[in-house]
């Protein structure tokens, strides 16, 4: 009953395509469920190479290409970025990561990938903060009009931080909310969201963390798997 519940996508980056193998089978055997892949860390340069080593594991897989703008690594052109967003979209991995930035200020984007039917996570991480509960609720309501999707990661200055993104979830209905805050205030959050009854996974690194806050697979599912025990002997 409770054994499958608590979904964890780990985090994959490198400076290598032939490193790329290597990292996905070891996140698979310390039991991810779902791979992210950051092809913004040079890996973009190798496109085709990776998009054909990453083809096998794509129905378990997001896809993301984050600029630095947006806390990432592609330090391409904007036309760059989107053509590369294209052509990764095209490879149909379970999700195609994609800032609401980036959908708001270009059109041609949202109309590829309506036109082609492409599943998103849109997301928004802000670095400095976290925003009071109703610019929160506000951004979210905004971001769910194009995916059913939604990553909303802030920065956690406080303990209390936690809940204003916890509480996104009491505030939803069915929407697929990904919700919580970097930083080491933000721990508590990086766990509990994937409690909550919409929340399809939350994230892991492999080892060493890609974001502040974030814990290794292994760690987390030990925590997840004594919540399980303790369910089931209740």
């Amino acid at each position: 009953m409770f054994s499958n519940k608590f979904k964890v996508c780990v985090s994959l980056a490198t400076d290598s395509v032939d490193k790329l193998p290597g990292l996905i089978s070891s996140a698979l055997q310390k039991r991810a469920d779902f791979v992210e892949i950051r092809f913004d860390h040079t890996i973009y340069r190798e496109i085709d190479h990776a998009l054909e080593v990453t083809r096998r594991i794509k129905n378990t897989a997001i896809f993301t290409l984050r600029s630095k703008e947006e806390g990432g690594s592609f330090d391409g052109s904007n036309r760059e970025r989107i053509s590369l967003l294209e052509k990764m979209a095209m490879t149909r991995p379970m999700l195609l990561d994609i800032e609401i930035s980036t959908l708001k200020k270009d059109k041609r984007i949202r109309k590829f990938l309506s036109e082609n039917k492409i599943p998103i996570l849109v997301s928004s991480h802000d670095f400095r903060k976290t925003s009071g509960l109703s610019t929160l609720l506000k951004k979210f309501e905004d971001m769910r009009k194009y995916s059913n999707y939604v990553k909303m990661v802030t920065t956690a200055r406080s303990f209390e931080d936690n809940f204003k993104l916890l509480s996104l979830y009491d505030n939803n209905d069915s929407t697929k909310l990904i919700a919580f805050a970097m930083g080491e205030h933000g721990i508590l959050s990086r766990l509990i969201c994937n409690l909550y009854r919409d929340s399809p996974f939350t994230y892991a690194s492999l080892d060493k963390p890609l974001a502040p806050g974030q814990l290794d697979i292994v760690l987390m599912k030990k925590i997840y798997d004594r919540i399980v025990n303790n369910l089931k002997s209740k």
